[in-house]
């Protein structure tokens, strides 16, 4: 449909860890366009528990449920608030949680970034019920460098992205108790970061991170796609695939270009082949371009099965 013709070579099972769902009624547009791409499984993170109650109706056994938690429900209520979410998740019929806390989230209840960060000790009650009810945790917390560069400007709410960072690793290394899998590679699939990520693996043992958003890996990941390929060797057991993609459109070309560009990042020798969809963040700059990694099979088949179906596997 989208004219890329390079050979998907892969030919096992793959697991979506990082996908949306909003609107029910395209859901079966989200999964049709998976099935298409070898997608078997997936983590669906449900903003409603209509939406969730919905998808395990309908696609039993299909999906791993995430419970959406507003980040902004510390700032607007308390931490109890969000203490509350964490122990009626398994009642619900959740297997894990997942909160938004990137720095727009604070740009949205007006929220300076010194307040209540996720490392700070006021957020332990939190962690600690996910501990104790043995709970995985998906976080986003940072945003992609062009982020910081074009939308984060405004110093009452916004941090910069060395902050972010720190604040994320604090939460790493503060909580070793928790499962966590850390959204859009840990924030960090820019080339220049990876040596920083390298450590964090090196140095910590309680996370994972996953590679949605597609627009965000194929642009950086590319960009030096040797030292990619080196990094995601070494640490293939620690990557998850995931697309982020959302059932909200009934356009099919939003789903199958996402699953088709990483797929073509992670397994073709493709060289400067135009992101079949609009990236916002280079549309003014010349566009985003695949740059295949070529990954070995036994590598793929850790990140896109192996890895998630330990983690989250029945």
């Amino acid at each position: 449909m989208l004219g890329l013709s390079h050979e998907l070579k892969y030919s096992g099972p793959i697991f979506d860890a990082h996908t949306h769902i909003i609107d029910t009624d395209v859901l079966q547009i989200l999964v049709k366009i998976g099935t298409k791409y070898g997608v078997e499984r997936s983590l669906l993170i449900c903003h409603s528990l209509g939406a969730k109650e919905f998808a395990e109706k309908m696609y039993p056994g299909r999906f791993v449920l995430a419970k959406y938690i507003p980040s902004t429900l510390r700032f607007t209520e308390n931490v109890d608030a969000i203490v509350r979410e964490v122990k009626t998740l398994r009642e619900e019929g959740y297997a894990l949680a997942k909160m938004q806390s990137a720095p727009m989230m604070r740009g949205r209840v007006k929220v300076r970034p010194d307040v209540l960060k996720m490392d700070s000790v006021e957020l332990d009650p939190f962690f600690e019920a996910l501990a104790d009810e043995d709970i995985p945790f998906l976080l986003h917390l940072s945003d992609p460098d062009t982020y910081y560069e074009k939308r984060y400007n405004d110093q009452n709410y916004f941090s910069s992205k060395k902050a972010d960072l720190q604040e994320l690793e604090g939460v790493v290394a503060r909580h070793p108790e928790v499962k966590l899998q850390l959204a859009h590679f840990a924030a960090q699939p820019e080339t220049g970061r990876l040596n920083e990520l390298g450590k964090w693996f090196d140095r910590y043992k309680n996370f994972n991170v996953d590679m949605g958003s597609a627009r965000w890996m194929v642009r950086e990941l590319g960009k030096a796609a040797s030292k990619s390929r080196s990094f995601l060797t070494k640490y293939a057991g620690r990557i998850l695939f995931a697309t982020d993609c959302v059932a909200y459109t009934p356009e099919i070309d939003y789903y199958e270009g996402r699953y088709k560009s990483l797929r073509l990042l992670l397994e073709s020798d493709a060289k400067s082949v135009p992101l079949p969809f609009t990236d916002a963040d280079t549309v003014d700059s010349g566009g985003t371009f695949i740059n295949g990694l070529a990954l070995s099979d036994s590598v793929c088949r850790k990140i896109y099965w192996e890895n998630a179906e330990r983690l989250y596997g029945h």
